[in-house]
C-alpha cells in the first residue's frame, strides 16, 4: 500500500513540478562531477600523449648499466611497442679535424612518439625521417658538420669504423633541453655500435628502452617489471623529466582536480538547499496524513522510497546530460587542439554516481527525519515545525560530507583543507555579517512606500532564508573568482616565461678571443642576444670544512661514506657576475656589492638539500685546484624560463684566473637564419643549439592547457549560476505570496519590481565583498603552496568581486522573479493555494 502511495506522489509531484528544484540540483551534482571528470580525465590524457613526444615515448627505462632484453620481450608480449637507445661520448675524425660528439644509438623502431626531422643538405627543407640512418651510415647535426667541414655525402670516422654522412639531423623529439651539453649530437644505428669498438669495460655508457602504447597496457607492464627493477634503472615518462613543459602538465593537472572540486562545492551546496526547502514543503502533507491515521512508519517507508525514486531519475537525468556535454566537448576540444580526444575511463562514471547518491541521502537525510516529526495540529496551527527550520546537526553533517567528498574526489588531503576552511570561513563570516545586517536594518528608519524600504523589510522577514541564500550566493562568487583569477595567473605567468621575443637559441663554448667579435657580429646582423654568461665546471668540496659525500661508482666496487655531508653527486655549472640575472629573484641575504671578496650566491632549493645558511664557507673543487667562498644570498629561480640558471653564482673575484667559456642565448627570427649559420662557418668551435621547435612545442602545449582550463571554467560557471537559480527556486512560493498580499494593500507593481531588484542587489554585494576577501586569502595560499607561483594579493577583484557579484545576483535573480511579478493577483492566488 505505502509503496503505491509513493510511487503516486513521485509522479504526481513530478508532473506539478514540485520536484523540479531537488531533480534538477542532484542531476546538477552528477551532471558536474561527469563532465567536469570526464572532460579533465580526457583532456589530461590527450595532452599528456601530445606531450610524451618529449621523451619518443610513453613511458622509458634508464640505467647507467646494460638493460636485460627481456624487459622488451615481455612488453611486445604485452602489446607494447619498444625502441632502444644506447649514448656515448666519443672523437669523430674527418678533413684531418677532430670534434667529440655525444652519440645516440638507436634501434629502427625509435622514435615511438613524435618525429625525426633531417635534412638533406643545409639549405634544403626539413622533412620528417621513418626511423633513424641506415646501418654504416650517421646523421650529423649542424654544429659537428660545421666543425668538421663536412657536406652530406662525405665521410666520417667514428671509432674503428668509417660512415656515410646520409643527412643533416635537425630535431629529435626526446633532444635534452640542456644548453650546456648535448650540443654536438650524433644518431647512429645501433646495429653499428659493435663494429666502433668504442664501447669498453669501463666506458661511461647510458641505456635507455622506451615503450609506448594504451594507457592500462602500459601500466599493467609496469606493475611486472616493478619486482624486477634494480635501483639503478628509473622508469619515468614526461611529467618526471625536469622541463618546461612537466611543470605545465603538473600545473595543469592540479589546476583541473580544483576545478572539479569547485564543482562539488557547487553542487552540494545546490542539494543541500533544495533538499531542505523540498522537505519544508512537505511538512502540511505529512501532517494531513496524520490527521487521517498514519502511522509514522508507514510515512516513514512512503517517503524514502520517494527519495529513492527522485535519487534514481535524477541519477538517470544527471548521467544523460552529463554524457552529453562531454562528449560535445569532447568533438570541440579534438578540434581545437589538433588531436583525438581518447576515452574516459570507468571513475568518472562511478565517481558521478557515487557523489549524486551521497548527496542526495547525506543531504536529506535530516531534513526527512525532521519530516517524520511534524506534529499533526500543523493543520491548524500553521507555525507548528518552524523550529526545525535551521539544525546545527544538518549543518555539521552536511560540512563533514562535503569535505570527505572533496578529500575522496582529489586524494590531496592539503588542496581539500585549503578550499573547505576558506569556505568554511566564508560560511561564517557571511553569517556574523547577515545577523549584523539584518538586525541593524530595523534602526534605518526607512520612509514607509520606498522602494528601498520595502527591500530591506522584505530581507529582515526573511532573515534566515536570506541568510541561507547569501552563504550560497558568495559560495558561488568566491569560488568563481578563485578559478577565474587562478586561470589568468596560470597563464600570465607561461605566457611571461615564454613571450613573444624569448630566445630561441644557445651559444655555447665561446673562448675570451671570440667573445667581443661574437657580440659586435651578432649587432652588427640586428640580431638580439642577452649577457655573456662565463662557466666553468666545477664540484661542491665541503661545507664549513666538512666534506661533502661523492657519487659512487658501483661498477668500480666504490663505497660510499656513509658518514660524509650530503652533497650534489656531480659536477656544477659555475658563473660570476656583478648583476643578479633578472629571472632570479633574491630569497634572502645580499646581494653582491663593489667591494664583495670570496663571496657565493646559492640557488634555494640547492641551500635546503646541501642544507646550507647564510655565513657558511662552502669549499670548490676545480681540477686540481680547490677555494672557498662565503655564502652571502639566497636565490629563488625559475626553471621553467628558456634562459641560462644556475645553482651556484660566485662574487666576480673568486675565479678571475681560472680560464671560462661563455653562453649565450639569442633570438633568432625568421630572415636571420643565414646570418646565424655564416657565424656558425666562421667559428666552427662555437656550438649552436637550436631551441626554436621546443618552444613551439612548449607554446602549443600551453595553448592547448589554457583551451581546456577555460572550457572547464565556463562548466563551473553555469554550474555557479544554477546554484543561484536553486536558491532563488526555493523562494518563489513565499515572494508569490509577498506580492499578493503587497497588491491586496495597494502596492503598484513599479514599487514591487524595484523592491525586488534592490534586495538581490543588496545580497549580491555583500555577498559578492566577502567572496572577494576569501578568494584572495586563499588564492594567496594556493599560489605559493600547489602552483609554485609569486604569491600576490588582487586588489582588482575587491571591486570586481561586489560588483560582478550585485549585477549577476540582481540580473539572475529578477529574471526569475519577472514572471511571477508579471502575472494577476487571482493568478498567482490559484498558483499558491
Amino acid at each position: 500500500m505505502w509503496a503505491k502511495l509513493a510511487i503516486r506522489l513521485f509522479f504526481r509531484e513530478l508532473r506539478r513540478g514540485e520536484l523540479t528544484v531537488i531533480c534538477a540540483a542532484i542531476a546538477l551534482a552528477v551532471m558536474t562531477v561527469l563532465t567536469l571528470s570526464s572532460v579533465t580525465d580526457r583532456i589530461g590524457q590527450a595532452i599528456l600523449q601530445k606531450s610524451n613526444a618529449f621523451i619518443a615515448a610513453d613511458r622509458a627505462l634508464a640505467s647507467n648499466h646494460a638493460l636485460p632484453e627481456n624487459y622488451q620481450e615481455q612488453a611486445q608480449n604485452m602489446g607494447l611497442k619498444t625502441a632502444r637507445l644506447t649514448f656515448f661520448d666519443t672523437m669523430l675524425f674527418a678533413n684531418e679535424r677532430m670534434q667529440l660528439a655525444a652519440i645516440k644509438a638507436a634501434s629502427q623502431a625509435y622514435p615511438l612518439k613524435g618525429e625525426l626531422l633531417i635534412k638533406r643538405d643545409f639549405d634544403a627543407p626539413e622533412q620528417a625521417a621513418k626511423g633513424g640512418p641506415e646501418p654504416g651510415s650517421v646523421w650529423l647535426n649542424e654544429s659537428v658538420m660545421y666543425s668538421l667541414d663536412l657536406a652530406v655525402g662525405d665521410s666520417v670516422e667514428l671509432g674503428a669504423a668509417s660512415f656515410v654522412v646520409s643527412a643533416i639531423l635537425s630535431e629529435e623529439p626526446d633532444a635534452p633541453f640542456n644548453i650546456f651539453s648535448g650540443s654536438r649530437r650524433v644518431l647512429l644505428n645501433e646495429a653499428d655500435i659493435e663494429k666502433t669498438q668504442v664501447i669498453q669495460p669501463g666506458s661511461r655508457v647510458f641505456y635507455r628502452q622506451l615503450y609506448a602504447g594504451e594507457s592500462d597496457k602500459v601500466e599493467a607492464f609496469y606493475q611486472l617489471l616493478k619486482p624486477q627493477l634494480a635501483e639503478n634503472q628509473r622508469w619515468y615518462g614526461v611529467k618526471d623529466r625536469q622541463s618546461p613543459i612537466s611543470n605545465s602538465l603538473e600545473r595543469s593537472e592540479r589546476f583541473l582536480l580544483l576545478a572539479g572540486l569547485l564543482g562539488i562545492i557547487l553542487a552540494a551546496v545546490a542539494i543541500a538547499v533544495s533538499a531542505k526547502r523540498y522537505c519544508e514543503r512537505q511538512y502540511d502533507p505529512v501532517a494531513m496524513m496524520k490527521t487521517l491515521g498514519g502511522a509514522r512508519s508507514q510515512i516513514r517507508n512512503i517517503y524514502l522510497l520517494h527519495l529513492a525514486l527522485v535519487c534514481g531519475f535524477s541519477l538517470a537525468l544527471g548521467l544523460a546530460a552529463g554524457y552529453g556535454l562531454q562528449y560535445a566537448a569532447g568533438n570541440y576540444m579534438a578540434a581545437n587542439m589538433d588531436v583525438q580526444l581518447p576515452p574516459a575511463s570507468m571513475r568518472p562514471w562511478l565517481s558521478a554516481v557515487f557523489i549524486g547518491v551521497v548527496c542526495a541521502v547525506m543531504f536529506s537525510i535530516k531534513p526527512l527525519l525532521d519530516l517524520f516529526d511534524i506534529p499533526p495540529l500543523r493543520v491548524l496551527r500553521r507555525n507548528l515545525g518552524d523550529r526545525l527550520l535551521v539544525s546545527k546537526i544538518h549543518l555539521a553533517l552536511s560540512a563533514f560530507t562535503v569535505f570527505a567528498l572533496m578529500w575522496l574526489f582529489s586524494g590531496k588531503i592539503m588542496i581539500t583543507l585549503i578550499l573547505f576552511l576558506s569556505s568554511a570561513a566564508l560560511v561564517l563570516v557571511l553569517f556574523i555579517l547577515s545577523k549584523l545586517i539584518f538586525g541593524g536594518g530595523r534602526k534605518l528608519g526607512l520612509s514607509p512606500g520606498n522602494s528601498w524600504s520595502l527591500a530591506i523589510a522584505s530581507i529582515q522577514k526573511r532573515a534566515n532564508a536570506n541568510a541561507v541564500q547569501l552563504i550560497s550566493f558568495a559560495l558561488a562568487i568566491k569560488l568563481l573568482l578563485f578559478l577565474i583569477v587562478l586561470k589568468n595567473d596560470m597563464i600570465n605567468d607561461w605566457q611571461s616565461q615564454l613571450p613573444a621575443d624569448a630566445p630561441n637559441a644557445f651559444l655555447v663554448n665561446i673562448t675570451e678571443e671570440e667573445k667581443q667579435p661574437v657580440s659586435d657580429y651578432l649587432a652588427d646582423k640586428d640580431i638580439e642576444v642577452s649577457r655573456f654568461y662565463p662557466t666553468i665546471r666545477g664540484r661542491v668540496n665541503a661545507i664549513n670544512g666538512e666534506p661533502v659525500a661523492r657519487e659512487v661508482s658501483l661498477e668500480d666496487n666504490e663505497k660510499k661514506d656513509e658518514e660524509a655531508r650530503s652533497g650534489v653527486g656531480r659536477e656544477l655549472n659555475l658563473t660570476w657576475v656583478s648583476e643578479m640575472p633578472s629571472h632570479n629573484t633574491l630569497s634572502g641575504g645580499q646581494w653582491f656589492s663593489e667591494q664583495s671578496r670570496g663571496e657565493v650566491s646559492v640557488e634555494q632549493s640547492m641551500a635546503e638539500r646541501l642544507d646550507i645558511k647564510l655565513g657558511d664557507s662552502v669549499s670548490f673543487l676545480i681540477g686540481a685546484q680547490s677555494f672557498e667562498a662565503k655564502v652571502t644570498s639566497f636565490r629563488e629561480v625559475n626553471w621553467s624560463t628558456l634562459k641560462p640558471n644556475f645553482f651556484m653564482i660566485l662574487s666576480p673575484d673568486v675565479l678571475a684566473d681560472f680560464p671560462a667559456t661563455y653562453i649565450a642565448a639569442a633570438r633568432i627570427d625568421e630572415g636571420e637564419s643565414k646570418a646565424f649559420t655564416q657565424l656558425l662557418r666562421q667559428y666552427p668551435t662555437i656550438t649552436a643549439i637550436d631551441v626554436d621547435n621546443f618552444v613551439d612545442q612548449i607554446r602549443s602545449t600551453i595553448e592547448q592547457v589554457s583551451l581546456a582550463i577555460g572550457f572547464v571554467l565556463a562548466i563551473v560557471v553555469v554550474c555557479g549560476a544554477l546554484v543561484l537559480i536553486s536558491q532563488v527556486q526555493a523562494s518563489l512560493g513565499e515572494r508569490m505570496q509577498e506580492v499578493v498580499i503587497l497588491r491586496t494593500l495597494g502596492a503598484r507593481g513599479q514599487l514591487i519590481r524595484h523592491a525586488t531588484l534592490y534586495e538581490f542587489l543588496l545580497l549580491g554585494l555583500v555577498a559578492g565583498v566577502v567572496a572577494a576577501l576569501i578568494s584572495d586569502i586563499a588564492l594567496f595560499i594556493v599560489q605559493r603552496t600547489l602552483f609554485e607561483l609569486p604569491g600576490k594579493l588582487h586588489p582588482d577583484i575587491w571591486l570586481i568581486g561586489p560588483l560582478s557579484g550585485a549585477l549577476f545576483v540582481a540580473v539572475l535573480g529578477y529574471t526569475m522573479i519577472a514572471r511571477t511579478l508579471n502575472k494577476n493577483t487571482s493568478g498567482l492566488l490559484r498558483k499558491i493555494m
